[in-house]
């Protein structure tokens, strides 16, 4: 029987095809019959030769009828595909149940795995009608072979224009520099609406990211860019003109992974300054070829205004704990008004810090020089080390300021103000224009800074909470009026 009449097979019987038939368990049986009747609640469905998965394929299963159910469905929002068989009538059952799937109008996110070239191939193909895919996943970790058909496939689906994704995962799958050139090519057709781009565990190099830099460029909506896994140890050129897209680019990119991408110090200072006034998450977590030197290029990036931020991953990277290292980030952290989250620390090296490397951050956070440098300093950062990283561990000040910004942002520089500063000196306003007016400043910075003597803090590895600023009303008041006396005092 060819495909032809399967379908009018399929059509004729559907209703009254006894479904333990033509699966090998009551599992399956019931998940056909789900499709059959047309659920709504069935809306994702994986398929795989192991346990574990929702459909389990085994002998006993017509792929031919799985497919044709797939393809009726008008509820199936999700498909993830881990295997399918590969003995005796593979190849017949696998066009058979692409045939099928090929009909399907509601399905928007298809993940295809551990499958051969040619099947991922003929999936693709039969979903590249799909003109609701919004994302397509075809993932092959440590698989390094070369994959012509699929990856000819995939092109194809960009070209026909008919599914305008917004996910693309295309991760593994012996993905080198000509694949990635091939792929940005056709990409085009599809920059303007893609939000995430995973190109994870490839070989991607300086002439692959050029690639990818040039498929993105009429990208609008990008989001998430994961590039982790590559080789950019000579990608200065490539880093730097990922550096101008993203300058050129509408600010939408929330997360850039450069994970253990071997980049360098040249490679660091081509594409930070792009990155730091576009994204929002920044993983370099594993480039241990970054010393203190490249820690100085991002901590001028750091420093910017238009600096946007809020999450820096350097875990693994062993200069960004070393002694010149932490007082490079420190120096970006003092003038840094976006950046929430440091994760630092080497789990697998046994690294630890050294308390006296810690003054520099200390320092940034609240630095007791003067109030004005007090109130000036870093009062957004509120997490430094990685919670796994048991050896190294906040020194307790600057696990308070830390705590502090958390819990309590809107009084962080007031509290520390009043933590290092027991007496406020006045003398200095007075040399304002504003001379007798700024009492009125004064006046109301004190009744807005006594809420601090009511807050207290949950410290990580403590039970009790920990009270910020242990001072009575009567202590407060006395710092008022000395202040106050001060002020009137030093008037003309």
């Amino acid at each position: 029987m060819d495909l032809q009449d399967d379908d009018i097979y399929n059509e004729a019987n559907a209703a009254q095809v006894n479904l333990e038939d033509i699966t090998f368990s009551a599992r399956n049986a019931k998940i056909l019959q789900r499709l059959r009747d047309g659920d709504d609640k069935l809306t994702y469905l994986s398929l795989g030769t192991a346990g574990g998965w929702g459909f389990i394929i085994n002998e006993g299963d017509d792929l031919g009828w799985l497919g044709y159910l797939i393809g009726k469905s008008q509820y199936l929002y999700s498909l993830a595909i881990w295997d399918m068989p590969d003995g005796e009538g593979g190849e017949q059952q696998i066009n058979a149940f692409v045939k099928g799937i090929a009909r399907n109008h509601s399905i928007r996110d298809i993940s295809i795995n551990s499958l051969s070239d040619d099947t991922r191939a003929a999936i693709v193909r039969a979903v590249g009608n799909y003109s609701q895919l919004e994302s397509l996943t075809i993932t092959c970790h440590n698989d390094f072979d070369p994959n012509p058909n699929s990856h000819s496939a995939v092109v194809g689906l960009f070209e026909s224009g008919v599914c305008q994704l917004r996910e693309l995962e295309l991760s593994g799958n012996g993905i080198d520099d000509d694949v990635v050139a091939t792929f940005a090519n056709g990409s085009k057709y599809i920059a303007e609406s893609l939000e995430v781009l995973d190109l994870s565990y490839a070989s991607i190099a300086n002439d692959g990211l050029l690639a990818v830099v040039a498929g993105l460029a009429n990208s609008t909506s990008l989001k998430t860019l994961k590039l982790a896994e590559n080789d950019f140890s000579l990608a200065a050129k490539g880093l730097c003109a990922l550096s101008r897209l993203l300058q050129s680019l509408p600010k939408t990119l929330e997360h850039l992974n450069l994970q253990d991408c071997r980049i360098n110090d040249e490679g660091l200072q081509a594409f930070i300054q792009g990155s730091a006034i576009h994204c929002r998450e920044l993983d370099l977590e594993g480039n241990e070829s970054i010393t203190a030197t490249g820690l100085s290029h991002l901590s001028n990036s750091l420093q910017s205004d238009s600096c946007c931020i809020e999450r820096l991953d350097l875990f693994d990277i062993p200069s960004a704990i070393g002694d010149d290292g932490m007082k490079a980030l420190a120096r970006g952290l003092a003038h840094n008004t976006s950046l929430k989250s440091l994760h630092l620390g080497c789990l697998f090296n046994n690294a630890t810090i050294p308390p006296a490397q810690w003054v520099a951050f200390s320092t940034a956070l609240c630095d007791p020089s003067s109030v004005n440098s007090t109130f000036l300093s870093n009062h957004t950062v509120q997490r430094i080390m990685d919670e796994d990283d048991t050896d190294n561990v906040c020194p307790e000040d600057i696990d308070l300021y830390l705590r502090l910004s958390e819990q309590h942002p809107k009084y962080a520089a007031s509290c520390k103000i009043l933590m290092k500063h027991q007496h406020l000196h006045m003398q200095p306003f007075l040399q304002w224009k504003w001379g007798l007016k700024f009492l009125p400043v004064a006046v109301t910075w004190f009744e807005q800074a006594k809420t601090c003597t009511t807050l207290n803090v949950q410290l990580p590895l403590e039970e009790r909470r920990v009270v910020v600023v242990e001072e009575s009303d009567l202590e407060f008041e006395s710092r008022v009026l000395s202040a106050m006396y001060e002020f009137v005092r030093g008037m003309p």
